[in-house]
């Protein structure tokens, strides 16, 4: 895992001193072990590497990496897991000559070899790299095919710049860009920031699966795609396989997908939850480890919040080498006003905390960690796409009118100030992790109800605000999903499973992982997004992922191979903190300030941040959630703003 920057200029065009430094020691955090940096300024092309040495440690695996021909020079964040299955490849080809034994060194040749669209169709892994091309003068940019490695490009008077985080485009020199208000009104809704947008007009993330081919003197960025999941899973749609035989040909291909991604030079282990996603990829890495696998989970001193003793449980019958840290929630209070540094863009899921500390926890005793992220996408595993099912039946009874008079009802009835019985079963819910905030679930719900089309149903499902930001933002976010969408023979919860993985998954679940773990130079590794794991769970029709009001079933199937069943039946319950407690208790000054500067920076939304504060501090809304994302993005606006020109 590393970190990247460059600069493409127009050829012989002079670069400011320092600048190329300035870029790529901004990802000191993500490469701490070395340095390297790249220039060739007849050709206008300035290349940086931070290096967390992963693989290879000897100088042979540093980069800026030259390829043997001398044509070609690669800068890689990542890990390219079939990398040894390509060497050989490679070798029978007739390459020789290795300098090294890195990943990096094989992709290159690949390239070199291949093209580039070859080797990414063969490559398996995550990342985000940059690739020169002496001959042709062409930059070619492109990342991974789900959105693990982040990149970011940006459009400046001096050339194109990008980077593996915001932070590095911001450390350039004099930028400056006017703010994209879109996608901060989405921001506000949403908790993240969608792909391609950033808070910048000029700067945008290169979506998950595509590539860039840029010349020295361009000042836009064209991108395509190499790769698309939309069209994997609507082809593997079309031709379902058995089920019983799909199964174990997951089982099979993630025995083979964790043995490759435990493969590290430097001490590896695994975040454990005691949930099904984190419990079946330890179960595997144990059942392919010769010795004990460490893992890792944090325990907080609240036990609607406190899910360590799942995870002991699991980690004692799996025999693991367990490592778990008691919290209070005082070590969580004390990184909030970190956090906006941290992520360098603005960023408020606010399991980014414990997210961030179990990272810490892990970096003690090693390098790299395995996670459970993406089962969810992939498997179908959050409470909408239950509630899809459901509301697909709903549909042949309850006629359209209906369903929304009686979202309306649920709305009324979410607010706190109706009191009675809703308030008496907040009261008693507030001991269950699924059910810790009623109110704000009987709001989604009554929205949702309410939805005319399908994708506006998710969206109502997935913004934070109430519909008070910007009014069906999200829903016309997602239009060319729908359209994409649009004669394709799919459930409401398949396209739910796909908006998800679309958007969801790069830009909130990958983000907060990647930005955290790597805030304290941690690589984690996702065993659930392998293409060809996600091409075998979209060959299963939605019942054989979702049934008897069950999620994930393809997954409690193979984790009961491993773990008794009473080990992992339980409600789901997400990485979850008590916001709405802090707000209103000991971070209450910090919010009416945050609230405060926010209006005062954005007076088109200042009624309605007022408004939410004051109906949240007097029990008459659930606007947690606005709040974090107001106070996130204002904390943001406090280390990086001075870069918005408005």
């Amino acid at each position: 895992m590393c970190g990247i920057a460059g600069i493409l200029t127009a050829p012989g065009r002079a670069v400011a001193a320092g600048a190329l430094d300035a870029i790529t020691d901004a990802l000191l955090m993500r490469g701490p072990d070395a340095r390297g940096v790249f220039s060739d300024a007849d050709a206008g092309i300035h290349l940086g590497h931070r290096r967390l040495s992963i693989l290879d440690l000897s100088p042979g695996g540093a980069q800026p990496m030259t390829s043997a021909s001398g044509r070609h020079v690669m800068v890689l964040n990542g890990e390219i897991y079939n990398f040894r299955e390509l060497r050989a490849e490679l070798e029978r080809d007739g390459h020789a000559g290795w300098r090294g034994s890195s990943d990096t060194e094989v992709l290159l040749e690949l390239c070199e070899r291949h093209g580039v669209e070859a080797a990414l169709a063969r490559a398996e892994g995550m990342f985000a790299f940059a690739l020169w091309s002496r001959a042709s003068r062409e930059l070619t940019l492109a990342r991974d095919r789900f959105g693990e490695k982040p990149l970011f490009i940006a459009e400046t008077p001096d050339g194109i710049v990008f980077g593996s985080e915001l932070k590095s485009i911001l450390a350039w020199p004099g930028f400056a860009d006017e703010a994209d208000d879109a996608a901060i009104d989405l921001f506000l809704q949403l908790s993240y920031i969608p792909e391609p947008l950033t808070p910048f007009r000029h700067v945008k993330k290169l979506r998950a699966g595509q590539l860039a081919v840029l010349r020295p003197g361009e000042r836009t960025v064209t991108t395509r795609a190499y790769w698309s999941a939309l069209a994997t899973a609507t082809e593997a749609r079309r031709a379902p396989l058995d089920e019983p035989d799909v199964v174990e040909a997951i089982a099979a291909r993630l025995d083979k997908v964790v043995a490759n991604q435990m493969v590290a030079d430097v001490p590896l282990g695994a975040f454990l939850s005691g949930g099904i996603d984190s419990s079946l990829v330890v179960a595997l890495m144990q059942r392919a480890s010769s010795r004990p696998v460490r893992t890792f989970t944090i325990g907080f001193k609240d036990e609607a919040y406190d899910e360590a003793p799942y995870a002991r449980d699991v980690a004692r019958h799996l025999g693991t080498d367990h490592t778990e840290v008691m919290l209070d929630w005082r070590e969580a209070l004390d990184l909030v006003e970190r956090l906006p540094e941290i992520y360098s863009e603005p960023f408020a899921d606010s399991s980014q905390l414990p997210t961030y500390l179990v990272s810490q926890v892990a970096r003690r005793s090693v390098t790299v960690c395995l996670s459970g992220d993406a089962g969810d996408e992939v498997f179908g595993g959050y409470n909408r796409h239950l509630f899809a099912i459901r509301q697909e039946r709903a549909r042949r009874f309850v006629p359209a009118p209906l369903r929304a008079a009686l979202g309306s009802g649920l709305q009324a009835l979410a607010q706190p100030r109706h009191g009675g019985l809703l308030a008496g079963l907040q009261a008693r819910a507030g001991k269950a992790g699924g059910l810790r905030q009623l109110g704000e679930k009987l709001d989604k719900l009554g929205r949702a109800l309410g939805a005319t089309s399908d994708l506006e149903l998710y969206a109502g499902l997935v913004a934070r605000d109430g519909g008070r930001i910007a009014g069906d933002r999200v829903a016309a976010s997602l239009a060319d999903l729908d359209a994409a969408l649009d004669g394709h023979d799919l459930t409401l919860a398949e396209k739910m499973m796909l908006a998800d993985t679309l958007t969801y998954l790069p830009g909130d679940i990958l983000t907060k992982v990647d930005r955290a773990a790597m805030g304290v130079s941690l690589e984690t590794r996702v065993p659930y997004l392998d293409a060809e794991v996600f091409r075998l769970a979209w060959s299963l029709p939605i019942g054989a992922r979702i049934a008897g009001g069950k999620t994930k079933m393809v997954l409690r199937r193979l984790l009961a191979r491993h773990v008794p069943e009473r080990m992992f039946e339980r409600p789901k319950a997400g990485f979850a903190v008590p916001i709405d407690g802090w707000l209103k208790g000991p971070l209450r000054g910090w919010i009416g300030d945050q609230v405060n500067g926010f209006a005062a920076r954005y007076p088109r939304h200042a009624t309605v941040a007022r408004q939410a504060l004051a109906d949240f501090l007097e029990g008459r809304s659930h606007d947690h959630h606005l709040l974090w994302n107001v106070a996130m993005l204002q904390g943001w606006h406090d280390h990086y703003g001075r870069a918005l020109r408005r």
